[in-house]
């Protein structure tokens, strides 16, 4: 989990802000079984998030050929619609929330917004990320305004350790340890 769980739980804190509470689901397929393998390779974290929305995560690091493949997949609903990440980078679909005053019917949805970037391998966002990074820096961004930020990494990081926990208790909910207080005043400084 600590190794497969950070880049998607990073994704959803950037979406959706800070995770309340977490159940943490884990297992590993016949093959891994099979061999005696100690790897818990699929992973099922339900969350909700600290604005109400609630979503999952399904991680099974290419080891699982159903659903929507590859390394990890992403979906949330919210107040303000749904969205689904695919494949960690592959596609990305939003249903927006029906405006105000418009109702759907059982089994419609509202027309879906649908992105595909193309890029099929996870090592092909590596390069933009620490151009991000180092962008930042040549720039003179303030540390608490980088992109990726320790505060973001420590969330992420305590989000995993929930995860852990609940898988360890049996599909617990935990909440997950709180963050440290921001320096200086939140209401102008967005982190």
């Amino acid at each position: 989990m600590k190794a497969f769980l950070t880049h998607p739980f990073s994704v959803m804190r950037y979406f959706c802000g800070d995770i309340r509470d977490v159940q943490a689901f884990a297992t590993k397929p016949g093959f891994r079984k099979n061999k005696g393998d100690l790897l818990l390779s699929i992973n099922s974290v339900h969350v909700r998030f600290v604005n109400d929305a609630v979503g999952y995560l399904l991680s099974h690091r290419g080891d699982a050929v159903w659903g929507l493949g590859g390394w990890w997949s992403v979906e949330v609903a919210g107040s303000k619609g749904t969205f689904c990440i695919e494949n960690c980078i592959e596609k990305l679909t939003y249903w927006p929330a029906p405006k105000p005053g418009t109702s759907l019917g059982i089994g419609q949805e509202a027309e879906p917004e649908v992105f595909n970037t193309g890029i099929t391998d996870f090592g092909a966002t590596f390069p933009n990320r620490i151009h991000a990074f180092l962008e930042d820096v040549t720039n003179g961004v303030p540390h608490e305004h980088l992109r990726a930020s320790g505060r973001d990494a420590l969330a992420t990081l305590e989000y995993i350790w929930a995860a852990i926990e609940s898988y360890e208790n049996d599909g617990a909910v935990v909440r997950p340890a709180p963050l440290p207080p921001i320096h200086g005043d939140p209401k102008v400084e967005q982190i």
